[in-house]
């Protein structure tokens, strides 16, 4: 696990630099490549992330699609417009570029697994044609493009030191 400047610890199980994924060649251990940001519009990342007791991660959002389930303990999702639902053990949330947060208000430990999703999602090779469906837009408001949201070069800095 790796500290992080969002007060939770960081494991990278696993991720893929390109969609679909190349599964030809020699094996490389994906997770000695250095961590651009939190998610890879070009592939999948599945991450382990551990809160410790009493901590209140800051708002921040991807670009991409992502899947957390709550392994261990409880945790609180806040979102920028007021609105916290409170998650348990077997717990899914789905993440579709929203501003949140997380916080475990507890006296213990809580762990969540998250897969984010690139940008690409091959559907189909039809005689020679590749079809791409865009796995997720980037959102939109008011007509400005939204991007990665609280975390910044000096955060992916850290992670890639690490």
């Amino acid at each position: 696990m790796v500290p992080t400047p969002f007060d939770c610890d960081f494991g990278f199980l696993y991720q893929t630099y390109e969609f679909p994924a190349d599964l030809n060649g020699e094996w490389e251990d994906p997770i000695l490549q250095p961590q651009r940001s939190l998610s890879n519009e070009n592939g999948v990342v599945v991450r382990v992330v551990d809160f410790p007791p009493k901590t209140k991660t800051r708002f921040h959002r991807t670009v991409s699609l992502d899947f957390g389930i709550i392994f261990e303990g409880e945790m609180s999702c806040y979102l920028d417009n007021g609105v916290e639902l409170t998650m348990r053990r077997g717990d899914v949330c789905v993440q579709r570029g929203t501003m949140h947060g997380w916080e475990n208000k507890s006296d213990k430990p809580a762990r969540i697994y998250f897969v984010l999703t690139g940008k690409y999602f091959l559907v189909a090779i039809v005689t020679n044609m590749l079809i791409i469906y865009v796995a997720a837009k980037p959102v939109s408001l008011g007509g400005k493009l939204l991007t990665n949201a609280g975390f910044n070069a000096k955060d992916e800095a850290k992670l890639a030191e690490k």
